[in-house]
């Protein structure tokens, strides 16, 4: 940074505590555009510090997020110390976003503070529980693309951004009003509102290959609303729920128990040891996929349209099994 930037990012320091400034008068206080100043905020949020926005009185307010001054010293105690150190492990599916930078961060300096003894059993918890996260995604590529879209989720400003995905040749370009980042099965989620045709999207963060914060403000949804939406997607997808009802077989039924697989869930037992599990989700492709891996041991009850997609992939699978077995469909079912 030049001298005058340094010198204007450290009276922002200053002017953005408290009940924080608009832009307009942060134009007037520090003689600068407003594009200027939006840069300058930008290198706070660089250097660590948190910039929030709100409206008031028809204004965009900015602030900082905490008060750097004021700010409360935290004291942790020595088990809490090794609890957040030894949580690293947990969120190795992050590698490579910002979030992990910064808990790297935050972690090396509570390290800081844990004893020569206290390293030593965090060394020993390292060798009696194993942490092994499965279907990790590369995220190495994507940490610009997430603080961007981190950044304009915290504003409220709309993005544009690139995206590709397997089932197209060519990636497609979008105008989203990012809603929240959803973290989900080792992976980062965009879910927001296309603004072409209003439909709620969940685009995948390592396959967005750009992403441009516009100055357009968007109103998100309340918590409440987006809350709901969410807890219709068995994972990831959204949308008008339906019931979906299996029976798992009673050698399985133990593992059904004793898991919630979706808030909506509910359990029947039945007198020959099985159980019904009843969903009430949107997608039944995500269902059906996740079915597959029970095999035989699960059998839908409803909805008919899940039931003969089961049985069409069943087919498909026995098809390709008999074609390299030499034709043989018996091949299997005698071995």
């Amino acid at each position: 940074m030049r001298g005058d930037q340094i010198a204007r990012v450290l009276k922002l320091v200053y002017l953005l505590r408290g009940n924080g400034r608009t832009l307009q008068q942060l134009r007037a206080e520090l003689g600068v555009a407003k594009r200027t100043i939006q840069r300058d905020i930008q290198v706070l949020e660089e250097i660590g510090f948190p910039v929030a926005s709100e409206q008031r009185n028809r204004s965009i307010y900015w602030k900082l997020a905490y008060d750097p001054i004021a700010e409360a010293r935290i004291d942790l105690t020595h088990e809490e110390r090794m609890a957040l150190y030894f949580s690293r492990g947990l969120l190795k599916p992050l590698v490579g976003t910002p979030f992990f930078d910064a808990i790297e961060s935050a972690l090396a300096k509570i390290g800081a503070g844990i004893s020569a003894p206290g390293h030593s059993l965090i060394k020993s918890f390292d060798r009696q529980v194993g942490i092994a996260p499965f279907g990790l995604k590369d995220f190495s590529r994507s940490r610009t693309v997430i603080a961007a879209i981190t950044r304009a989720i915290q504003h409220h400003f709309t993005v544009t951004l690139t995206h590709a995905t397997p089932q197209h040749k060519t990636a497609v370009r979008y105008r989203i009003d990012p809603y929240r980042l959803r973290y989900r099965q080792s992976g980062l989620y965009l879910i927001g509102l296309d603004q072409a045709n209003g439909a709620i999207r969940t685009l995948a963060a390592e396959r967005i290959s750009s992403v441009i914060v516009t100055r357009s403000r968007f109103t998100p949804p309340l918590q409440e609303t987006l809350d709901e939406l969410q807890s219709t997607a068995f994972q990831l997808v959204f949308g008008e729920p339906q019931l979906v009802r299996i029976r798992f077989s009673p050698d399985q039924a133990p593992y059904i128990t004793e898991r919630q697989w979706h808030a909506s869930q509910e359990l029947q037992n039945e007198p020959d040891g099985s159980v019904i599990l009843s969903l009430e989700v949107a997608s039944l492709w995500e269902v059906k996929r996740w079915l597959l891996g029970w095999g035989a041991d699960a059998e839908v009850l409803e909805p008919s349209e899940l039931k003969r997609s089961i049985i069409c992939e069943a087919i498909r699978l026995a098809s390709c099994r008999a074609e390299d077995s030499g034709g043989d469909r018996n091949h299997y079912e005698t071995k």
